[in-house]
């Protein structure tokens, strides 16, 4: 891996459909230079995907928060299992961390309004080793 793969990987990761045409220009490489190294990258497992960035604004997702979860528990794969089944109408988990430090686990969510963040509490409060919870509004970012 070289500064010219990070480069590449660099420009997918912000235009997933960029094409081989247009990184060549960008890298002043040749088409089949770039298609082999893509190639490459993707076998190794490196690029392991491509994925569309959605404009949740656009459909109405307004409210993003920040959840930090304290839970006591031995199996976090349980509990990991029972966050990804949780079925809140107009709630999305975009993001769901277990760290170190004060708060245990730490996840991101979009919804319509500042009143879903309740049910999503609520129901984030029923799963027995949740101790307690934090919500932070998100107001801006930077990267998203």
């Amino acid at each position: 891996m070289d500064s010219l793969d990070m480069q590449i990987i660099k420009n997918i990761e912000k235009e997933g459909r960029i094409s081989h045409e247009e990184l060549s220009k960008r890298l002043n490489l040749s088409r089949p230079a770039i298609h082999n190294r893509v190639t490459k990258l993707e076998e190794q497992g490196i690029i392991s995907g491509y994925k569309a960035n959605i404009n949740w604004m656009k459909l109405g997702y307004t409210t993003n928060a920040m959840i930090s979860l304290r839970v006591r528990t031995t199996d976090y794969d349980k509990l990991l299992m029972q966050l990804k089944k949780l079925e809140i109408p107009n709630l999305v988990i975009e993001e769901c961390h277990i760290v170190t430090g004060t708060w245990c686990i730490i996840m991101k969510v979009r919804c319509t309004t500042p009143l879903e963040l309740k049910a999503i509490q609520d129901e984030l409060h029923k799963i027995e080793c949740i101790k307690e919870s934090s919500t932070s509004l998100i107001l801006s970012s930077i990267y998203d």
